[in-house]
């Protein structure tokens, strides 16, 4: 009887466990997939209005000072 209760406790441990490893992986997975959502309609658009603006900024730049950024001799034939 004694051995039983023991592999009974050990059970119940043992699934109370598992249970507990499910849980964590299931809420893990749902902040995973909040990272992910935030990065594809916050981050990802925020990032690429910066470059935007950084690309327009150096285009008013450009026709401002009226000199070309590249350096390079133009080739003539």
């Amino acid at each position: 009887m004694k051995k039983q209760a023991r592999n009974a406790l050990l059970d119940k441990a043992h699934k109370g466990f598992v249970w507990a490893c499910l849980g964590l992986t299931a809420y893990g997975s749902y902040l995973i997939t909040l990272r992910v959502y935030r990065y594809f309609t916050v981050i990802a658009p925020a990032k690429e209005a910066y470059q935007r603006e950084l690309l327009q900024k150096a285009e008013m730049e450009k026709n401002q000072s009226g000199l070309s950024l590249d350096k390079a001799p133009e080739l003539k034939m």
